[in-house]
């Protein structure tokens, strides 16, 4: 039988090269002739298994007539190994979990006379006889024929996961949910062969890559390619081939394997490690872009990113799941904790020690989870009226927060399993289109800075929206309140601003989201201040790489906080909202509401008001007299800067959502790095009061520039002068002088403290 001539001929081959050889040093030694026979008799008993497992050997003549003598136009693939080809074939094996197939995949192997490719058709075919499993590609056939090594698997109809990943145009960008089911069925394909094969036989696949991934007709992930592969007898995973010759494809290869030739299950998961990352990336892991930043390709980069908490720069952008919810089509991000349950097992499968890595069972588990994130989120979040009616007291005026256009604002309890959580319930005045438009934004777009969506109600015609618990209410009921220092005031500045670039970037592919009624009562705040963007009910939103400026319906945005320009062309951009935003920058900073109530007049708004302060370079003059001593200059002057150039009449000259955050930012740390050294020179002021205190005699012989080198200890200190920092107080009136009571055996002042104004009046003459 032909099939007997492979075995036979590494056995003449080895037997020629001891005889026929000229020299003693050209003959092969023991250990190579050993070798060479344990080769003939591997092929020779591989060849008797394949036959007594009854695996079809299929005639070489059906095979061309099916391909047209391998005709060109049947080639669905090729590679270093060969080609494959599609064709119409009929095949006998039974498959458990696939019909018999009648068109299949033909992998023709090109042969070189030495015998490497028979041995890895002959793994191929050992594998492929004892796998059958529904995430593993189902060998049918074979023929091994006037020279040709031919192997028949079912067709997988949409190819490699590596062609879809390189494909640009796809007819289907996979969503978050079927890319994480495709991890799942390529983790349980590698379970079945690493842990629950018969007879204890485990596979090392030994090259997991995309490539090697198949794609069935509705995208069921199969592995597939076993030319590589390693059959052996093992337990738990703990047990190590050693391998003479290092096998594998570059950018997933096991680095410890490739250093140290030790092949365990552990390198596979090394590789699908690379894989998953290609799945969350969109992109194979040797794309140009990353060879570019790293020539070891996606791993190294996607472990960085991890490391430093930005995973979602690699996450493909084109990635949404779709639900429908209240009659809407909605296309929904990929969750937040779906993606970190599954960035941080993708990570650990990546540990460049073999021991660290998880086993398959860990990444199954991991996964799974990952996948009940994302579909929990996509669930309907309906809450029935009367759940709604007992925890507000059946809108009771006790539980009302406040009162709109739009409707009303209760605070309340709903069941929550066994227990009861708080929420906040908005009920809509009919407006079934503002209800549905917020309720579509809040189900697709989840940030920190984002009210959170905690269900919702339609029934007998009530239309309600319930959020996450806000503890204490909205913004306008604050901009007085001396509790809310500038620090704080700052703080609830950036999360404003971003929760306004997360909406206005159109992140993760995402529609770009203008708001169109950014205010202050829209600014919702938890218990720590963090502040959240609430009131989507006139929201607009449109593709992230379209510019459009939009004619839109009549609303114009809240009095006092509408873009002038607006009102005037009636169309709108997202700048239409940086105006809104610097209106209640203003509000922060001057604790005022940007129109008084029951006020049309628009020459009495804030935003009038500012503008001609500003201009006049008197604005210090209206910024709310209970922060007013603590702004230090600094933080001030870039705070009143940027807040400023969101008012300006041309939209083009306004910041982005992103520069403001930016500014505030820095405005933060001024007045932050100013109030760490008043919080040391304090702590020195007070020393020498004490030490004043115990020996009063102690002044009289200390000179001022003595008290300044103390002083200079308590606080930071650049090019060795003095740092000091004004604040908008110190620029209306003078601090007392407090070394003059010393001086002159007055009474202390009251306050302990010592003002950095003071300290410059001390020490300007020194």
């Amino acid at each position: 039988m032909e099939e007997a001539q492979h075995s036979l001929g590494v056995f003449s081959k080895i037997i020629n090269q001891c005889l026929t050889l000229d020299t003693r040093s050209e003959r092969p030694t023991f250990e190579v002739v050993i070798k060479s026979l344990e080769k003939a008799l591997h092929i020779q008993n591989a060849m008797l298994d394949v036959q007594k497992l009854g695996l079809m050997k299929i005639p070489l003549k059906d095979i061309k007539s099916a391909t047209g003598g391998f005709d060109v136009k049947y080639r669905i693939g090729s590679g270093g190994y060969g080609s494959v080809y599609r064709a119409e074939l009929k095949t006998k094996r039974k498959v458990e979990h696939c019909d018999t197939p009648k068109t299949v995949a033909i992998k023709r192997i090109i042969s070189r006379n030495d015998g490497a490719e028979f041995e890895g058709f002959l793994d191929e075919l050992d594998v492929g006889s004892k796998c059958q499993h529904p995430n593993i590609i189902s060998l049918l056939g074979f023929c091994v024929e006037d020279g040709e090594m031919l192997l028949v698997y079912e067709l997988a109809s949409n190819g490699s996961l590596e062609d879809y990943l390189e494909r640009n145009d796809k007819v289907i960008d996979l969503s978050w949910a079927q890319r994480l089911k495709m991890c799942i069925d390529i983790a349980q394909g590698l379970e079945y062969m690493h842990t629950t094969m018969e007879d204890k036989e485990r596979i090392i696949h030994r090259d997991i890559k995309s490539a090697n991934i198949l794609l069935g007709k509705n995208w069921e992930a199969k592995i597939a390619d076993f030319g590589l592969s390693k059959v052996h007898q093992g337990d738990q995973g703990v047990s190590t081939i050693k391998t003479i010759r290092v096998a594998g494809t570059p950018f997933y290869l096991d680095p410890e394997y490739a250093k140290t030739g030790r092949l365990k299950r552990a390198s596979d998961i090394y590789s699908f490690g690379v894989v998953l990352f290609e799945i969350f990336s969109g992109k194979v892991a040797y794309d140009q872009t990353y060879k570019e930043e790293n020539n070891k390709g996606l791993a190294p980069i996607a472990q960085r990113h991890f490391e430093n908490g930005t995973i979602n720069k690699i996450l493909d952008s084109k990635m949404m799941d779709e639900a429908s919810v209240l009659g809407l089509t909605l296309k929904v991000r990929p969750d937040h904790d779906s993606v970190n349950a599954f960035s941080s097992i993708a990570y650990r499968c990546l540990a460049s020690s073999q021991d660290k890595r998880p086993t398959i069972e860990v990444v199954i588990d991991h996964l799974k989870e990952a996948l009940q994130f994302q579909e929990n989120r996509m669930k309907p979040l309906r809450i029935s009226l009367e759940q709604i009616k007992l925890g507000v007291e059946n809108f009771s005026d006790d539980k009302c927060i406040r009162s709109g256009g739009y409707g009303t604002l209760y605070k309340g309890k709903i069941p929550d399993n066994n227990t009861h959580r708080e929420v906040v319930v908005k009920r809509f005045a009919s407006q079934e289109h503002g209800f549905l438009k917020e309720f579509e934004v809040l189900f697709k777009y989840k940030h920190e800075n984002i009210i959170g969506l905690a269900g919702y109600c339609k029934e007998m015609d009530e239309n309600i929206i319930v959020y996450e618990h806000v503890s204490m209410g909205s913004l306008d009921m604050y901009l007085r309140d001396i509790r809310l220092s500038w620090t704080k005031r700052l703080k609830i500045s950036i999360d404003i601003a971003n929760g306004l670039k997360f909406l206005h970037e159109g992140d993760l592919g995402q529609d770009v989201v203008i708001h169109r009624d950014i205010k202050s009562s829209n600014i919702l705040l938890l218990d720590d201040w963090k502040a959240k963007i609430c009131g989507f009910e006139h929201a607009l939103t449109y593709p992230t790489n379209q510019e459009i400026e939009y004619g839109i319906d009549s609303f114009e945005g809240s009095h006092g906080y509408s873009d002038p320009l607006f009102q005037k062309t009636h169309t709108l951009t997202k700048e239409s909202d940086i105006y809104s935003f610097g209106v209640i920058l203003f509000e922060i900073l001057c604790g005022r509401l940007a129109c008084p109530e029951d006020v049309r007049d628009h020459s009495l708004s804030l935003d009038v008001l500012v503008k001609s302060h500003y201009e006049a370079e008197r604005l210090e003059e209206i910024v709310f007299d209970g922060i007013k001593k603590h702004i230090v200059l600094k933080s001030f002057a870039t705070f009143q800067k940027i807040a400023f150039q969101c008012l300006q009449e041309n939209r083009e000259e306004r910041p982005t959502a992103g520069d403001v955050l930016v500014q505030l930012q820095q405005a933060l740390e001024f007045q932050e790095a100013c109030e760490i050294r008043k919080a040391k020179l304090d702590r020195t002021y007070e020393e020498m009061l004490n030490e004043f205190s115990r020996s009063p005699e102690i002044y009289s012989t200390m000179r001022k520039k003595d008290i300044y080198n103390i002083l200079s200890k308590g606080i930071l200190l650049e090019d060795d002068k003095l740092v000091v920092e004004q604040t908008i107080w110190d620029l209306e009136q003078s601090a007392p002088f407090i070394g003059k009571h010393v001086e002159d055996n007055q009474p202390e002042p009251e306050s302990s403290t010592i003002t950095e104004q003071t300290l410059k009046k001390r020490t300007r003459h020194e």
